[in-house]
This record gives structure tokens, sequence and C-alpha cells, in this order.
């Protein structure tokens, strides 16, 4: 059969000769969608549409379950034999707050609670053997088949609310047991109540004075203590020397800086002196020393009467007359003398003609130099006694301060002491003045009456109660009936849990098993022509939603890319009998009647059927493309009768290794040759379960679908396909085709089922009914 007569179509602008690896022209497809993610576990969140949807899926376990325990629980409650209850009041406590101050703080220092009973331990008390004993040995006496634990399981102590009574209620088929077992355990009650408060008071008196004792034990050791701190240290108040010692230091540091601001103000005035004088105090009276020496003196007079006649003489002579030189030496010779004498005296080389000349201004200045010296070598003297003062107070302060501390814990805990002492002695006091008085028993507030027996059988409520029982059992029954069932029931779950986009969702259609195809293979011009296919109303509606399902399928592959449309796309499942066949064939027939040209491949080579949906033989196919040299392609190629637009290209005869076949060279150059003549190439693979060959014909297409049934394909099988696609599939996974999702008359198709075919086999189907 030729191929259709149009010029073939290339993709992307890529002709003949490129290709993906393989120097084919196969278009670079790029999905919209990522590699689909392996499953996800979902967290524990209650979702109430799928529970319902479990209890609709599960009804049958549901109903059956909660009618069993309803009935089962019924008969019980209806087998139980009449029950009676009487109750009596019990006032434990004052209605007012009379507790002793000593009875409170007995019970406080042994941790009871703030009202002083602690009503839990009290009702385990009156429900042990020392207060439930002597009370059954009198009911015994007359009803010597209650034992100890009969009496005790039908026996209910309970405190009302915050209250200050106790709730006394006891249980029996017989109303005279009740009245009877009532007044003897009260009766024990109120004589347990009269012993043990005078226990109480008897033991917290004993309490007390133990408590007494140790008390004054620790008070005279802490005054020991005391005591002997005092001796050790010679301290009576620390705190009164520290403060002695705190205020000589603030003394002694206030005369220190006034002795600083002294001698701060004297520096200037030594430094002034200095400089004017020229010397250091030392030299200076050296210097004073030596004006005052005879020798000295003369032998500056001689210089100095000497250097007048040389400058007499020289006003009369020249300089180099013999006697103007004899004159020089002269001078030269005393000038050594005057300067040994000087350095004798003063200790240092020093100009000699000039020391002897100092004025009385001089010598003054030179004396209030050494007297404002003098005066700040006293400053500094007594500053630094002052400072070893400082330095010692300082030292004593500190070991006043580490001894406050042991002498504050000391009186901290002598007064700690004295106050509990002085507490326990008034709560002593308080106790004995307590005990002088009679003990109050327990009051009964409520006494028991005929009337105050009752009986506690109560039906309706006991039914109602059946009921919710039954109805959970049965919604846990159908949870755990779901929980083993491992398949998919619902889309939302499927998408949910893969993760995966929904093309299509195909509707069940129970007339598949009646005929395999509900779309017929002739071209429809319009969706009236395909509803009109069908005569009878059921066959109608689900030819409509049938093949809308496929109309939709194939919408969405158009859009899966804007720019490079999907051209080749393989169809898979996980496990045979999903559809996946008799959807590939739809799909063909859904994409031939929106005036796309069309192949169908039946590539599933172990088990072929696409030639049995459309009833063409299967002579030669694929695998005889593949195997033998055909010149023309087109030859093996079928075109469908009545649709010019689908054509069909069987599986053919069955190779031993489908696999090789698949992915061989000549597999991907028929592939290539096909896409230049046809919008859309359609291959129908074997299931993955085991095989390859979807894995391997994917390779050669732009995309995988997967097939998925509901009811049928289970979580494990699908989590393993969609993990062994995502590590080894060469063509992207689309999306999923959730097939056999189960009809509804009130879903969107039903509207425009009446919109498009109603009104034109309206009549046609009245007169068939």
């Amino acid at each position: 059969m030729p191929f259709p007569s149009s010029t073939p179509r290339e993709t992307n602008g890529h002709g003949n000769g490129h290709g993906n690896g393989h120097g084919s022209g196969r278009p670079e497809f790029v999905p919209v969608m990522a590699p689909p993610p392996s499953l996800v576990e979902k967290g524990d969140d209650v979702d109430f549409s799928q529970l319902i949807g479990v209890l609709k899926r599960r009804a049958g376990v549901f109903l059956g379950v909660a009618a069993l325990s309803f009935g089962g629980l019924t008969l019980w409650h209806l087998s139980r034999p009449p029950a009676y209850s009487g109750s009596v009041n019990l006032l434990v406590e004052p209605v007012t707050n009379v507790t002793p101050l000593a009875l409170e703080n007995v019970v406080g220092a042994q941790g009871g609670g703030a009202s002083g009973l602690d009503y839990d331990s009290q009702i385990r008390v009156l429900r042990g053997p020392a207060v439930i004993e002597p009370i059954l040995a009198n009911i015994q006496r007359r009803y010597p088949n209650i034992t100890y634990n009969a009496l005790l399981s039908r026996l209910s102590i309970v405190q009302e609310g915050e209250s200050k009574v106790l709730r006394v209620t006891y249980n029996d088929a017989d109303p005279a047991v009740v009245s009877f077992v009532l007044d003897q355990v009260i009766e024990g009650f109120v004589d347990y109540s009269v012993q043990d408060r005078q226990g109480d008071l008897r033991r917290g008196l004993t309490f007390l004075d133990e408590q007494l004792q140790e008390k004054w034990q620790e008070v005279e050791a802490i005054e020991s203590d005391l005591s002997e701190f005092q001796k050790r240290y010679d301290i009576v108040n620390v705190n009164a020397t520290s403060e002695s010692v705190t205020q000589r230091l603030n003394q002694m540091l206030a005369d220190q800086e006034q002795l600083r601001v002294e001698l701060t103000a004297l520096e200037p005035l030594y430094d002034n002196l200095r400089d004017q004088v020229g010397f250091d105090p030392d030299t200076a009276i050296r210097v004073a020393n030596l004006n005052e020496s005879p020798t000295y003196q003369a032998l500056l007079g001689d210089l100095r009467e000497l250097e007048q006649t040389i400058a007499a003489e020289s006003a009369r002579f020249q300089t180099d007359t013999p006697m103007i030189e004899a004159l020089e030496d002269q001078r030269q010779q005393l000038l050594p003398l005057l300067e040994t004498e000087a350095q004798r005296l003063v200790g240092e080389a020093v100009e000699a003609d000039t020391l002897g000349y100092k004025g009385s201004v001089s010598q003054g200045l030179m004396q209030q130099l050494v007297d404002t010296a003098n005066q700040m070598q006293v400053l500094q003297t007594q500053d630094q006694a002052i400072g070893q003062t400082v330095r010692q107070l300082q030292a004593e302060i500190q070991r006043l301060a580490d001894l406050s501390r042991s002498f504050q814990q000391i009186d901290r805990e002598l007064t700690v002491a004295e106050s509990s002492l002085n507490q326990l002695l008034a709560s002593r006091q308080e106790m004995r003045l307590q005990m002088a008085r009679q003990a109050s028993p327990w009051e009964i507030i409520s006494p028991l009456s005929e009337s105050s027996i009752t009986k506690t059988t109560n039906l309706p409520r006991n039914l109602l109660l059946s009921t919710v029982v039954g109805l959970m059992l049965g919604g846990v029954a159908a949870l755990l009936r779901d929980r083993i069932d491992q398949a998919f029931h619902s889309t939302d779950e499927l998408i949910k849990t893969t993760q995966l986009p929904n093309l299509a969702t195909i509707p069940n259609a129970p007339a598949l098993q009646k005929q395999p195809l509900l779309i017929e293979p002739n071209l429809a011009a319009t969706m009236a022509d395909v509803l009109t296919q069908s005569q009878s109303p059921e066959k109608l509606y689900t030819s409509f939603s049938f093949a809308e399902a496929f109309y939709s399928l194939e919408a969405n592959l158009r859009m899966l890319s804007s720019d490079v449309p999907v051209q080749v796309v393989a169809l898979t499942s996980s496990v045979p009998g999903e559809g996946k066949s008799t959807v590939c064939a739809h799909l063909a027939i859904a994409a031939a009647n929106m005036g796309r040209r069309v192949l169908l491949i039946d590539g599933d080579l172990r088990k072929p059927s696409q030639h049995l949906i459309f009833a063409q033989p299967n002579r030669q196919g694929l695998s005889d493309l593949i195997t033998q040299a055909i010149d023309d392609p087109n030859d093996l190629v079928l075109q469908l009768p009545g649709n010019p637009n689908l054509h069909l290209l069987t599986a053919g005869a069955r190779p031993p290794a489908p696999g090789r076949l698949l992915s061989s060279r000549k597999m991907q150059q028929l592939t290539e040759q096909f896409r230049r003549h046809y919008d859309l190439i359609i291959f129908d693979t074997p299931p993955l379960s085991g095989m390859i060959d979807a894995k391997l014909t994917a390779a050669h297409a732009d995309g995988l679908l997967l097939v998925v049934r509901l009811h049928r394909s289970e979580r494990s099988e699908i989590q393993r396909v969609l993990a062994d696609l995502g590590n080894t599939a060469q063509a992207p996974l689309l999306g999923l085709v959730v097939n056999g999702v189960p009809q509804s008359r009130q879903s969107g198709y039903d509207y425009y089922y009446g919109y498009y075919g109603r009104p034109q086999v309206a009549v046609g189907l009245e007169e068939n009914v």
C-alpha cells in the first residue's frame, strides 16, 4: 500500500541524514516534564476523601464486620442480668478551712497538699486491706460469697470534683445486698476516720518533738561556731571593724593626694631655680662653701689685681712688650692654682675665675634652691610612708571582707535555725491545744435509702455504644483489607503517588469484552457522527465518554511541547492486561479522525494483537521489514478501510530474538523514514515487567506513555518500573494514561453528551425503548 501522497514533513528543519547518534533525521524533542521521580512515601495525615473511597471499595467488609460486631455486642448486653447501684456521700474535711497551723506545718513538711489531705492516696488507703478486711468480715457474716476481690471490683470511691466529698458507690444484682454492703462500708469508713484523725495528731506531735530536738542541737552548734570565730580573729563585730578601717584608708588616701598636690606645685619652682643658678642643689652648696674659703679668695684677689694692672699697662704699652708679657705670665701661673683650689672644694671641673664673684642675689637663689630641694625630699618621704600604710589598710580590708563572708554565713544560718525553732515551738503549742479537742469523724451528707438504689442498665445507651463500636471495627477491618491490597483504586491516588502528569483518563467500558473497538475506524466528520455510530442509550453514552478520553489524549500530546511536537510515541504498561493495545488502537483512530496522518506499529513481536483488533492479516509486518531486504517498506503498511489517515503496520512473523531486531540500525532507519511521511507514529510495545522490548523501542521515539489500569496495577510493580525507566530509558516518560476509571453519569461528560448527541438521537432512542 502506498504512503500518503503529500509532501514528506521534516521536523525542526532537519532533513534525512541527521539524527540522534545514528545518522538519522530524528527530531530533537525536549520534553516539558522532568524524568519522573521514584515513588514518594507519604505521611500519616488523615485524608477523608481517601478514607471515604476506601469505605466505598470495601463496603462489604465494612458492613459485614460492623453488623457482626453490633449483633454480638447487642446480644451480650441483652444477656446480662439487671444491675442496681447505690451511693453515699461522705464529707471528709470541714467545709471551712479550720485545719490547725501545726497540722498544716506537719503535712507540708511531709509533702502533703495545701488542704491537708491527699485524696488519691486517701482513696487507695480506703481500698487497702487494712480498712477493707474488717468491713469484709462483717459483710461475710450475712453474705459469705462476697470475696475481697469481688467487693473491690463493685466498690467505687471517687472525689466529687474539687470538693471535700467522697462518693462511695456499690453495684450488685440484688438491691438488698447493695443496701447492706454500703451500710457496712460507710460504718467502717467513719470508724477509720476517727482513728486516723487521732493517729495523725499523735504522729504530728511526735514529728514535731523530733524536729525540735534537732533544731535545738543545730542552734547550739551554730552559736558555738560563732563564738569560736570571734575569739580566733579577735573581732566582735566584723562589719564595724571593717567600717573603721575603711574610714582610716579614706583619710590616708586624702592625705596622700594632698602631699602629691604640694609636690607637684614645688616641681616647677625647683626647675626654675635650678635653671637660674645653673647648678643642682649639691653643687650650689659646695659653691657657697668655695666663696667662704680664705685661700681661694686670696688667690682670686691677686688674680683680679693682676688683671687690672695688665689692663692699665696695656693702655701704655704694646702687648708684645716685656712688661706686658711678664704680667701675662704671672696671670697664667695664678689660674692653675685657682682652678686646683676650686676643684678641691667643688669636686668637679668649673670655671675657677667666675665662681668667686657670686653676689647676694645669686647666693639667695642658691639658698632657695637648696631649701626647695629639701622640702620636696620631705614630701616624697611622707608620700612613701602613707603609700605603705594604704597598702596595709587595703590588705586589712581584704582580710575583713573574707572574714565578713564567713561571719555573715554563720549569722544567716543562725537566723534561719532560730526562725525554724520558733516556728516549731509555736506548732507544738498549737498541736497540744488540738490534742485537747475531740477529733470529729467523717460526716454522711447523703444517707442511703431505698429510693437512692437505682437500676443501672441502660439499653438505648448500650445499643448506641454497640453501634459506634461496630462501625469502628468495620472501618478498621476495611482499612486493613485495603492496606493488604497493593493496587491503585483512584486516579488522584495514582497521580499523587507517582508524581507524574495524567494525560488521559480512560473510562471503564465493559462493552470492550464483546467487541475490540468502541470507536469505529471509519472517519467521523463530527462528534455527532461518533455518537450516532451506537444505537442503544448505554452504548451511546459509553462511546461518547470513551471517545472523548482519546481525543483529550491526542490533544494533550500536541500540547506537550510548543516548539517540537511529539511525533513518535511508544505506549507500554507495567504488566500484561492493563489495556495497552486497546489504548493504542483507539488513540490512533482518534488522531486520524482529527485529520492527522497516523501510523500504528505493532511493536509487540512476542504477542501481537493489533491485527486482531482491526481484523487484518498478519502475514508480513515489522519483523519482516527489519530482517528482509524489502525495497519499498510501504508494501507492508496497511491502510484501514474507511479512514485514509489511518495506517497499520502489523508485527509480522515472530522472531527468535525480538530485542535484537528492535535495537538494530534497520529499525532506526525505518522509524526515521516513517517520520517523514506521518504526523503521528504510535508504537504498541510489550509490558515492561521482565522484558526490555519497550525500552528498546522507546529509544526510537520522542517519548513514552505508561498505561496504568485501576484496581490492577500494584504499587510495588509501578515503583520498580519507574525506577528502572528513570535509570535506563533513553526517551522521556511523558506521563500516565489511566485506564479502567469507573464511569459516573454525573460527570462533565454527561453535559457534553447531551450537548452534542441528545437532540439528534433522542427520537431514535425513544423508539428503541
